[in-house]
């Protein structure tokens, strides 16, 4: 039974007994202070914008809606902070024209989620300074606009396993909050289907040891979003009906860290960028389970560069959810990650199984990311058996991450269909020939296969990728080992091969590249690498743009390196190639 919702505001992410002393209570560290000033900063620039217009990007009101949610999260925290009036007096502009939008893209649930999660932050903030006309206005908006429609239509969301579950939830919970004085059965009616509804994207993303099935950036919506509804369960009602206790929530700031590598990139498999700001779930899971080790070295020089910047203007949406950390943040000290040098997430249970070793936690230190699961997971990329590979400061070999959606949608491409023959497999970052995988005469990886971890050792593991080349050879495997010298060494090993088939192995590098016979001269930065092959066979160095189309997005100083092997008689090959960093061989 759901306890009563309480009659007073605010109630969302606070309540009316500890009021917004958790702003002032951040501002007691050095973290805190300094996001606050940023925040101060951003609202004072604000003043002078005009608000947002419903302006849609091809079949997404997203944009908007996120720009929205970063205004008014800055404004009201401003308001808070530091008393003006005239913050509290923008933001009531911006709620009150997103509330004159003739819709909020219903048919693009995620849009209505985070306009949302805007006004109904924005009125329960701000409910005091707010004139009655502007009250019946904002909430109006976000019962016509943002509640009743959750009701209507396809609704997949509610029951989905992805970020959606997560995202509209969250914001459909912040609404019903809001306005629950004025609309109580309707705002239980939500509350409900949350609470209930919620577990089934939870189990998914997180299950059973935190790992996030669409990767680091995805990771960070998601969790933004769940720890969202986490947050506003727990200042309306003092608990999270348990949700916090689903297996891997509690230990997926470990998934983060591990996916970190020592350059600051992440290990950016699927549709992911190549970096992370500061998090607001991070900030909130740190003070959730005390533990300060996820304020890492690298969380808290982000955050420092983020809350140093004083832009000009604003009229993009920055970081939306960062001014809502300043509930969260606190004099963490400084300590040791609590994990360990290797991440795997538990098995092929995992959604997306994934491995992470590094030789240690300094920025010069050697990193590697592996990837298993199928193309046709969330987000997926044809990328079976590919790796990220950093040392000396330098990523070696890379993923090029993700592309612009409204870009490929924009030519007509099919984007969302991960079927075998998906015009999906022919945008360059997503395909198969950016990542760093065996070919078989050149043919896609099988979508209905999956890459499959035999083995993970603190050092080493290896996959089974057979069924993603299973009309090509009978059996397929790559063990990858980093040394603890920071060398890597990939051995695969092809069974049942056709007789003419040939064999390349590939990668992808954003540094120079020189070949000379079976060895890779790799340099960046002063730094070098030596790439051999076993098989004595020559390298080959190809820039992107040789393999891309019209349609791809610039890939800056990427190239594809490769070798070729034909298949031998009997139909075996074994390969072995090996990363030698230039520290090693110095040291030798």
């Amino acid at each position: 039974m759901l306890p009563e919702i309480p009659a007073s505001h605010p109630r969302l992410f606070v309540n009316s007994e500890t009021g917004f002393r958790p702003l002032l209570e951040a501002r007691k560290s050095a973290a805190g202070e300094a996001l606050s000033a940023r925040v101060i900063h951003d609202a004072q620039v604000l003043l002078k914008e005009k608000p947002a217009e419903r302006i849609m990007e091809g079949r997404r009101l997203l944009a908007v809606s996120r720009n929205v949610l970063y205004r008014v999260n800055t404004l009201a925290a401003a308001f808070r902070l530091t008393g003006e009036k005239a913050f509290a007096e923008r933001a009531a502009l911006e709620m009150c024209a997103a509330a004159d939008f003739t819709d909020w893209n219903p048919a693009h649930f995620l849009d209505v989620a985070e306009m949302t999660l805007a006004l109904a932050v924005g009125y329960d903030w701000l409910y005091e300074t707010l004139e009655e006309a502007r009250r019946v206005k904002i909430r109006d908006a976000i019962l016509e606009k943002g509640l009743r429609p959750s009701f209507r239509g396809r609704l997949w969301w509610v029951t989905g396993k992805n970020n959606w579950n997560q995202v509209c939830h969250a914001g459909m919970v912040a609404g019903a909050l809001a306005v629950a004085d004025s609309e109580p059965a309707l705002a239980r009616k939500v509350m409900v289907r949350a609470i209930r509804n919620l577990p089934r994207s939870m189990k998914a993303s997180f299950s059973p040891n935190g790992a996030y099935p669409e990767g680091p950036m995805y990771w960070g919506y998601g969790t933004e979003f769940t720890v969202a509804l986490l947050a506003l369960l727990e200042g309306a009602f003092g608990q999270d009906f348990g949700l916090a206790e689903i297996p891997g929530f509690s230990v997926t700031g470990d998934f983060v860290i591990a996916a970190t590598a020592p350059s600051g990139q992440l290990f950016n498999y699927a549709d992911c960028v190549k970096t992370l700001g500061p998090s607001f779930a991070m900030h909130y899971l740190t003070f959730r389970f005390g533990r300060p080790d996820w304020f890492s070295r690298h969380e808290r020089e982000v955050l420092a560069r983020e809350a140093k910047e004083r832009p000009r203007n604003l009229r993009a949406g920055r970081n939306r959810m960062l001014p809502l950390s300043l509930l969260y943040l606190r004099d963490w000290p400084e300590t040791d990650p609590g994990a360990g040098k290797t991440f795997y997430s538990s098995g092929n249970t995992a959604a997306v199984p994934v491995a992470m070793y590094r030789t240690g936690w300094k920025k010069t230190d050697a990193y590697l990311g592996v990837k298993g699961g199928s193309p046709s997971g969330p987000h997926g990329h044809m990328d079976g058996g590919s790796f990220v590979y950093e040392a000396d400061g330098v990523r070696w070999a890379s993923d090029l991450g993700m592309e612009n959606y409204h870009r490929i949608e924009a030519r007509g491409i099919g984007l969302w269909n991960n079927s075998r023959n998906s015009e999906r497999w022919s945008v360059f970052r997503v395909g198969p020939d950016s990542h760093n995988i065996l070919r078989i005469n050149g043919n896609p990886q099988l979508t209905d296969g999956k890459a499959k971890f035999r083995k993970c050792t603190p050092e080493s593991c290896t996959l089974d990728l057979t069924g993603l080349y299973r009309n090509d050879a009978e059996k397929v495997a790559r063990t990858l080992e980093l040394r603890p010298d920071g060398s890597l060494r990939i051995t695969d090993t092809l069974n049942g091969l056709k007789p003419g088939a040939r064999i390349r192995w590939q990668l992808c590098t954003e540094t120079a590249a020189l070949s000379s016979g079976a060895s890779l001269h790799l340099q960046s930065g002063g730094k070098k690498l030596v790439i051999r092959n076993d098989c004595g066979a020559d390298w080959t160095v190809t820039p992107a743009e040789q393999w891309m189309h019209d349609f791809d997005s610039p890939n800056g100083t990427a190239k594809i390196v490769f070798f070729e092997m034909p298949a031998p008689g009997s139909g075996r090959l074994k390969m072995t190639v090996e990363f030698l960093p230039g520290s090693i061989r110095n040291r030798k």
